[in-house]
């Protein structure tokens, strides 16, 4: 146990079990959180994560065991419940009132009174007052719809803490913040630590667990794995015990000669959004895109797979000049674009993997404008075992994993033999050992299949352990074109940040 005898835990979970159907998402899982400790809670997706924080903040039931809170058994009836109590949590994708104002998200279900009315002056001046303390200057009469990810994501753990607060449950907090963002966060976190607040850390990056964690807890496949002082575990070890086996991250070295241009971009730009962007990207290569966060990044590919307004400049497919126009258009020519944010953009969550994987390549296997199920079922299965989906062809999506859906929205356009291949996030919220496999999976389409690769990425290690090449986008321009031989996360942070622009694009 990681609490100190003698002392009250601030949180026990005790023999938490729950199934869904076949699937058993806790098996017998305990263990204890401390009073004002960061504590980090790690495992590949499915590992029982998202189950284990829906029980504690009141969205599930369990089959088995309990959870008590300050030494008090506590089963909370819903989010809400959990929150009077002191107990919150903020979530990756933010979950506020998007045609509200700030203020009025802070204080959702809980809004200041004054002879039975909303008092909106002293909402106002409290919710200012709150995101100060925080150190987030953000207008609290804004709505909310017009802010930035990371914005959103500072609104709604002002909401957390616009009650007292005991326990705050932090998802994959800074998956779309910038790295000053990120550090803003941190201190916020060990502010609040020092107030004695108990925090629960779940990420997939190492570096932010090692940094901040007191304790790590380690959840497999539903089961309580190990609970011990941050200081005690290594990356390797941390590693193992999450997939039960070493997972290696490091690059492999191309051997495999790159062949003509598959995709050339020149002057191409977007007022107010990108300028003059000049990029190569060969068959058989995997080039990276590195930049803050609103640097233009996801935008330039987006343009060129037919996204949003069109550009000036010139795309060329195989030497071919084409004007890009509409995804089906650049589908057509053997482009595709696999987004960020699988589950709104990148797959249809309540349809099943085989229309899914179908969807895009109907027109390719259909005979006279008639599907037949058995060649949907083949190209379903063959993608399934090409990209190790777990589950069945008929399996919705909604009921995969993380990492699953993102093959899933691989697989929906590898189906139908691209040429070019634009990732945008590709192991965004997916845990290091399904992380591993679509590195691997990357190399494979460029280096057998020959494929061409630009993949956008927010994590440097990623981008220096997978790419040929590495392009740097600051402020909507390309600055820097870097062979992987010279590029390090210093180089790539300095392009980025203005500090240095490294080597010049070519």
């Amino acid at each position: 146990m990681n609490v100190e005898a003698g002392s009250m835990p601030r949180l026990r979970v005790e023999h938490l079990s729950k199934s869904f159907e076949a699937v058993q998402a806790l098996r017998d899982v305990t263990f204890d959180l401390a009073p004002g400790e960061i504590h980090a809670l790690v495992g590949e997706n499915g590992a029982g994560k998202s189950t284990l924080v829906g029980i504690v903040t009141g969205l599930l039931r369990p089959d088995a065991g309990g959870v008590r809170l300050d030494g008090e058994a506590v089963e909370f009836r819903s989010p809400q419940e959990a929150r009077q109590a002191g107990v919150a949590a903020v979530y990756q994708d933010p979950h506020l009132f998007p045609h509200l104002s700030v203020a009025e998200n802070i204080f959702t279900g809980q809004y200041p009174t004054r002879r039975g009315l909303v008092d909106r002056a002293r909402m106002r001046s409290e919710a200012s007052a709150l995101l100060s303390r925080l150190g987030f200057e953000i207008d609290v009469d804004a709505v909310v719809a017009g802010l930035t990810v990371a914005e959103s994501q500072f609104v709604e753990i002002a909401r957390a803490l616009s009650a007292p607060l005991r326990l705050l449950i932090l998802d994959e907090p800074t998956s779309a913040l910038t790295p000053p963002e990120a550090e803003r966060l941190f201190d916020v976190v060990r502010g609040l630590k020092q107030q004695g607040t108990t925090i629960v850390w779940i990420s997939h990056r190492m570096e932010e667990v090692r940094v901040l964690a007191d304790t790590i807890t380690v959840l497999r496949d539903g089961g309580h794995v190990r609970t011990a002082p941050a200081a005690g575990l290594d990356d390797d070890t941390m590693i193992r015990l999450m997939v039960g086996r070493s997972v290696v991250l490091d690059a492999v070295p191309r051997t495999e000669p790159l062949g003509a241009a598959r995709l050339s971009v020149r002057g191409l730009s977007v007022p107010g959004v990108f300028d003059d962007v000049s990029l190569d990207v060969h068959e058989g290569e995997i080039v990276g895109v590195a930049g803050l966060v609103g640097s233009g990044r996801s935008e330039i590919a987006q343009s060129i797979f037919g996204l949003g307004a069109t550009p000036t400049g010139e795309v060329r497919i195989d030497g071919r000049a084409v004007r890009p126009r509409s995804p089906r258009q650049m589908a057509e020519l053997g482009v595709v674009y696999v987004p960020e944010d699988r589950d709104a953009e990148g797959v249809l969550a309540s349809m099943s993997i085989t229309d899914n994987v179908v969807l895009p390549s109907i027109r390719r296997i259909a005979t006279f404008g008639f599907m037949r199920a058995p060649r949907e079922r083949q190209l379903a299965e063959q993608q399934r075992a090409a990209l190790s989906i777990k589950g069945h062809i008929a399996d919705p999506v909604s009921s995969l994993s993380g990492g699953n859906r993102q093959k899933v929205a691989l697989a929906r356009w590898l189906g139908t033999n691209p040429k070019v291949l634009l990732l945008d996030e590709p192991t965004h919220g997916i845990d290091v050992g399904t992380k591993a496999q679509v590195h691997d999976m990357m190399r494979q389409l460029a280096r057998a299949q020959r494929l061409a690769i630009l993949m956008i990425s927010s994590d440097l290690p990623e981008v220096l352990a997978v790419s040929d090449r590495v392009l740097v986008i600051a402020s909507g321009r390309l600055v820097a074109d870097l062979d992987i031989a010279d590029a390090s996360q210093e180089a790539v942070l300095a392009a980025a940040t203005g500090s240095s622009t490294g080597r010049p694009a070519a």
